[in-house]
């Protein structure tokens, strides 16, 4: 049969009606409604004739089609959506992947656009409903699914000191108000057995972040992490949270040669029903670094005995006691560059301006130049004791550093250190670890909640010793400097609430040789009168 240019444009009118009805069909009153599903009007294929009108111009639109693609004219699909040149059953494929948010087949589509794009394997839970609470046991604001699968934790915390110095003060120490940490964590699982954790600080003046982790916990007693995180070495910092402290800050050895935060890998967990703590992995091998700075690796290893901690009628229920180490090579700068009395290792320059270096007194600087270049090898044995309102820490240090300045090959410096601190509340309030202190009676001043908090008097002495090494091999200036460091710590924590705690406290340091003070002379001890503000939730 010949088609005529006017056989072609009449045709094409009854289309472009047809399509028009398929797209809009009437309603029962005529008016058009809105378009149908493409499954609908899958669906309704095979059914009788409609004998109206609009039903007759639509069934015999559907054959013009037919007859076009037969023809080679380019049509419509029979899903009613103009897909031109597609073939009638990809044409229903087309409808149900832009259904799905996919995208056309023939014209792309960006299937990152929706959570709907993957249809194999995915679930469409759709928006699943929160229950918000706040974890008074485990502290911070939590959002979770019902079946707590999926969850988000927020916490805070914030330190303010008011920090007063003898004069002279040792190196660039200045009285004054600091604030030495603000953070806020994020934490939270995404499926029970997979849990995570990035937090950020304000220290000082610098914002940085403090941990970004994820932790596979299907076992208690295997568990892998990895991301950046407290590293396993010294009971202090890897047991005891920074806002459990029983003084404001750690003791020496911990300070500056404690392996601080990390990134890497680490398997950790408990046996024997709690009995027996682990950690090890390999990490990064500079101190609180964001970096690799060689590709060799730390190796630390951490172990805590509970022997009796199951045994409800024990006084020695509470025990622990146990060791950790710190191995590997180095090859960066020196972290920290300047030895201080209360800090976490830095590398900020005994010269610096950074607030840091304003509230923490020096006793030793490495020279410019200095790296850490070598083998380390530090270790700590530890024991920790608690019962009823009684704290009782201790810790026995060693080991040494390689340090290399200008020509000279390594030199292993030798270094020792330990502790000894209690505490104990007053108040009536026992713990059985270090923790946070919910007073009997919280600090109310209103009528009928009068209440004035606990309360912890605490005591604490601390060592630390380098080897003459650290001046004769040229690391460091003897005539401003001393290898030797000793602190005494008096003081008494008052918990207002489980969330306010404030430090009061005295510390008293002792030099080895006198050292260079902010006022331009030298001076051999200093007085250091203390108070930190808390807020913790």
């Amino acid at each position: 049969m010949r088609i005529t240019d006017a056989d072609r444009f009449w045709w094409a009118g009854v289309v472009a009606l047809g399509w028009l009805l398929a797209d809009r069909p009437a309603g029962a009153s005529g008016q058009p409604v809105s378009p149908s599903p493409p499954q609908v009007a899958e669906a309704t294929r095979g059914v009788p004739p409609d004998p109206t009108l609009a039903g007759q111009v639509y069934d015999f639109s559907r054959q013009i089609r037919n007859l076009g693609r037969a023809g080679g004219v380019t049509g419509a699909g029979d899903d009613g959506r103009g897909t031109p040149g597609t073939p009638s059953a990809e044409a229903a494929d087309v409808a149900r992947t832009q259904a799905a948010g996919g995208g056309s087949k023939t014209s792309g589509g960006d299937p990152t656009t929706t959570g709907r794009a993957q249809e194999v394997g995915n679930p469409h839970l759709g928006q699943l409903p929160l229950k918000s609470v706040y974890d008074f046991d485990n502290d911070g604001f939590r959002w979770s699914t019902q079946d707590d699968e999926y969850s988000l934790g927020i916490r805070g915390m914030s330190q303010l000191d008011a920090l007063v110095y003898g004069r002279p003060s040792p190196g660039a120490a200045t009285s004054g108000f600091y604030n030495p940490r603000t953070r806020v964590y994020f934490e939270g699982n995404v499926t029970k057995s997979i849990q995570y954790e990035f937090s950020f600080q304000n220290f000082y003046d610098t914002v940085s972040l403090v941990d970004a982790y994820v932790d596979f916990s299907y076992d208690p007693r295997f568990q892998v992490r990895i991301g950046r995180y407290k590293t396993p070495f010294t009971y202090e910092f890897y047991r005891v949270h920074v806002w459990d402290l029983l003084s404001p800050e750690r003791s020496l050895f911990t300070n500056n040669y404690g392996a601080n935060r990390r990134f890497g890998l680490m398997a950790h967990g408990s046996l024997l029903d709690q009995r027996v703590e682990y950690a090890v992995g390999m990490f990064d091998t500079q101190r609180n670094s964001f970096r690799p700075f060689n590709h060799l690796q730390d190796v630390e290893a951490f172990l805590n005995f509970k022997p009796f901690y199951n045994d409800e009628d024990s006084v020695l229920r509470d025990l622990q006691f146990g060791g950790s180490v710190d191995a590997g090579s180095e090859n960066q700068s020196p972290v920290p560059a300047v030895l201080r009395t209360n800090q976490s290792p830095g590398a900020a320059a005994v010269d610096s301006t950074a607030a840091s270096n304003a509230a923490s007194a020096a006793f030793l600087a490495f020279n410019p130049g200095v790296i850490e270049r070598g083998n380390r090898a530090l270790w700590e044995l530890h024991a920790a004791y608690y019962k009823g309102g009684l704290s009782l820490l201790g810790a026995w240090q060693g080991g040494y550093e390689s340090y290399a300045f200008g020509a000279l090959g390594p030199v292993r410096v030798p270094i020792h250190g330990w502790f000894l601190q209690a505490g104990y509340i007053i108040t009536g309030e026992t713990i059985r670890d270090r923790t946070l202190v919910q007073p009997l009676r919280p600090f109310d001043l209103r009528a009928g909640r009068f209440g004035l908090g606990a309360f912890e008097p605490t005591a604490r002495y601390s060592e630390l010793n380098l080897d003459p090494r650290v001046f004769t091999a040229g690391f460091a200036n003897p005539a401003l400097w001393t290898d030797r460091a000793q602190l005494i710590d008096v003081g008494c924590n008052w918990y207002l609430n489980k969330f306010v705690k404030v430090y009061c406290g005295w510390e008293h340091a002792m030099f080895g040789s006198p050292v260079l003070s902010n006022a331009g002379g030298f001076t051999k001890s200093n007085d250091l009168f203390w108070t930190r503000v808390q807020l913790y939730f």
